[in-house]
């Protein structure tokens, strides 16, 4: 589809009930950052690869993208076994339990079964969004990191810690409601690393020289017991403990520039000494970004889908990368939670959750699975000029024109893309969040608290990633780097209000139902404490842009004979909430039109 392309009549199907197996999502996938993958372009092939960000508190800078096109030489890795690291598919139950986990399993430290948080933790905006309802929150990896709280070496044996910005974080947005946080840290260190020199501002991070380790175990045993609340040395004025400690920031993107074997090795270390300040500290295991392999592949089916999508030499990074995943998730002795990123299309929740668990089930245990680093709520649509799945590459050009128009308030057509945006973002924020609901994950952090303006100078090479901010930002407050310096909050947009509606309707329920209601039709039924509401939205596997009408279907529900409402995920700007609409079935049957916006179903009290 070349430029914008003709606007489509809207489909319409009618879906009576019937019984169908369970659908599901999918799977997708980002590409290892190593030395040799800063090449142009033109030689990338397919990618996957993240956008790696950011130096909110300290600096701001670009970890530019990774590619999938990259021989087994250009990283050196320990020899990983290949064969059987895909075990088969679960059988597709459709009911989901909320986690009820053991304090030894990652338990969540209140009576809430599923975390709901937001990402990434930036100055002035807690209160914000601690209004949206949501207690659970996370910072950036940089700001927390060894080389941000210690960035010289001890003295005589002595550390010299600065804990200035990391307690001023905590401390704003525990004041402001939030009472848990997943806490990134890293071994990255001008002066303890094994970073060759012309690679220090690379942002990676590489293993600490041996001789440092003990400083590095210091360092996490401090920071733990800096926010533990124990009574000794705790951060002043600190309200509430930090429990989840992630230790690096993502599997196969250059975040991590050491083998997998050294990755277990610090590891190792760092549970030590977590746990040696606090038992109760939970470990989060490196995060796993696997971008254009789940994405509408529900039942996490590997071959066939790269077959199907990847030339050769992408299937074999792939699989490399997946024996990689299997290799660190063979030791779980090592970490109490494992966690996904997902900044693919909303479509990949349920596949990638089931890889990881039927990968920890074939090592014989199961740990909580977070999903994390969600800060595309809405598909990128590109990863370095290349569309993910769903997207196809025929959509190229009209992707092409409308993330260029995003990027430019100028553009005549500026206010009709931003409107159509901010709509897709709002709902699949929905979708991803009643995903990990259905899949059994234990939380979700969600982003972004804020736009990431720096991207917008290359909307071609990372899509929408500069506009996923939840809320308009009016500028900073004066007196700090602009890293370092308060936001001003500007309007709610729709996902933000989307939040809060996913936080006051969801927040409490204690076993979710996927319903079979025909092909294409996502249906959620939550058993809350005091009673029930259920999640609906159509999809037909594809993606739709700007001018583009997405197809509807009407599906038929048996329901009691009682009035119910029905609420529309918000999707317009100024407007919190849609007009919420009574319906009264006739004869048990209650029919609804269903499209790609999230409705929410349930009876009048």
């Amino acid at each position: 589809m070349a430029g914008r392309g003709p606007a489509l009549k809207g489909r319409s199907n009618r879906l009576a009930v019937e019984t169908l197996p369970a659908r599901f999502a999918s799977i997708g996938h980002r590409a290892d950052h190593s030395h040799s993958s800063r090449i142009g372009a033109a030689n990338a092939g397919y990618l996957a690869a993240p956008i790696g960000i950011v130096c909110m508190f300290f600096a701001t800078f670009v970890h530019i993208m990774v590619f999938y096109r990259q021989s087994s030489t250009d990283r050196v890795m320990q020899p990983i076994r290949i064969a059987g690291i895909v075990p088969a598919a679960m059988a597709a139950s459709v009911i989901a339990t909320a986690p009820k986990l053991s304090a030894a399993e990652g338990a969540l430290p209140d009576d809430r079964r599923f975390a709901l948080g937001v990402e990434y933790m930036v100055p002035g905006l807690a209160s914000t969004y601690a209004k949206a309802g949501v207690q659970w929150t996370k910072p950036m990896a940089t700001g927390f990191g060894w080389g941000d709280v210690e960035p010289n070496p001890p003295v005589n044996g002595r550390h010299q810690y600065s804990w200035r910005n990391t307690d001023r974080l905590i401390l704003e947005y525990q004041k402001a409601g939030f009472q848990h946080f997943h806490i990134y840290t890293r071994a990255m260190s001008p002066w303890a690393g094994t970073a060759p020199s012309s690679e220090l501002s690379s942002r990676g991070t590489y293993p600490p020289k041996p001789e440092y380790i003990p400083y590095y175990a210091d360092y996490i045993r401090n920071l733990v017991e800096r926010y533990d609340k124990d009574g000794i040395k705790d951060a002043p004025g600190l309200l509430y403990p930090v429990l989840y400690y992630e230790i690096e920031a993502e599997w196969g993107t250059g975040f991590w520039r050491g083998t997998a074997d050294e990755y277990l090795d610090l590891l190792r270390v760092a549970r030590q000494a977590a746990k040696a300040a606090n038992p109760n500290a939970q470990i989060i295991l490196i995060g796993f970004f696997i971008a254009g392999l789940f994405e509408e592949n529900p039942n996490a089916e590997i071959e066939n889908v790269l077959r199907a999508r990847h030339p050769p030499n992408i299937q074999a990074n792939i699989r490399r990368l997946l024996a990689e995943a299997d290799h660190l998730l063979s030791h779980p002795e090592l970490f109490d939670v494992v966690e996904f990123h997902s900044l693919s299309d909303w479509s990949e929740i349920t596949g990638m959750t089931r890889f990881l668990r039927s990968t920890m089930r074939a090592h014989g245990y199961e740990k909580p699975i977070w999903v994390g680093d969600v800060n595309y709520t809405a598909s990128p649509m590109l990863f370095w000029g290349i569309p993910l799945p769903p997207y196809t590459a025929d959509q190229k050009p009209a992707i092409v024109e409308t993330v260029s128009i995003l990027a430019n308030p100028q553009h005549q057509r500026y206010a009709e893309v931003e409107k159509w945006f901010r709509a897709e973002q709002a709902a699949c924020l929905v979708k991803k969040t009643v995903l990990a609901m259905s899949a059994g994950c234990a939380g979700i952090n969600l982003g972004n608290l804020e736009d990431w303006d720096i991207f917008n100078f290359v909307p071609t090479i990372v899509g929408t990633a500069a506009s996923q901010g939840l809320i308009d930002r009016k500028g900073f407050k004066p007196g700090a780097p602009l890293a370092l310096a308060d936001r001003i909050p500007g309007d709610p947009r729709p996902a933000y209000h989307a939040l809060a509606l996913l936080a006051r309707k969801l927040s409490n329920f204690k076993e979710v139902k996927q319903l079979a209601l025909g092909q294409g039709v996502h249906a959620y039924n939550f058993k809350l404490r005091d009673g029930e509401i259920t999640v609906l939205w159509y999809n037909d596997g594809k993606r739709y842009l700007p001018g583009e009408t997405p197809p509807s279907c009407k599906v038929t529900l048996s329901v009691p004979q009682q009035t119910y409402r029905l609420a529309a995920t918000p999707t317009e700007r100024g407007i919190p909430l849609p007009p919420i609409k009574k319906l009264t079935p006739v004869n048990g049957k209650l029919t609804l039109d269903l499209g790609v916006t999230p409705v929410f179903l349930e009876p009048t009290k």
